[in-house]
């Protein structure tokens, strides 16, 4: 019985509370990190989720112009085409994506090129294996 009741409580613990993330980049509005352990690799293509923690208040995605802090993804990188597109994301109203969860909007999951010097780059990097 021990077993399974410490299944359960894992599986019950928020993403964000097993993820050992990993500053990718960052600037003065937004810290961004990855979390390695979340990587898988399909022959030029590869996945991993990241993390944006923003200084102040955010409303761009959010449903109502409801301020949100931080903002987990799932991106799919394209190492060789040097491209990425957002595959899921969800908001909190708290930092280091703790606190209620704020309804967004959905994105489109197109393709956008890496931008040498952003935060994008940063995180294809990690998830390409680029210095």
């Amino acid at each position: 019985m021990k077993p399974l009741l410490c299944a359960l409580l894992i599986a019950l613990l928020p993403h964000s509370a097993a993820a050992a993330w990993v500053r990718a980049g960052g600037n003065a509005n937004v810290a961004c990190y990855a979390d390695p352990a979340t990587l898988t690799r399909a022959g030029n293509l590869a996945r991993m989720h990241n993390l944006l923690d923003f200084t102040s208040p955010q409303t761009d995605r959010s449903i109502d112009n409801r301020p949100y802090r931080s903002q987990r993804e799932e991106r799919e990188y394209d190492c060789r085409n040097e491209r990425y597109r957002l595959l899921r994301f969800s908001l909190r109203s708290g930092r280091m994506f703790t606190g209620e969860r704020v309804p967004s909007g959905a994105d489109d999951g197109e393709w956008a090129p890496v931008l040498p010097g952003s935060l994008g780059e940063a995180l294809w990097k990690t998830a390409c294996g680029k210095k």
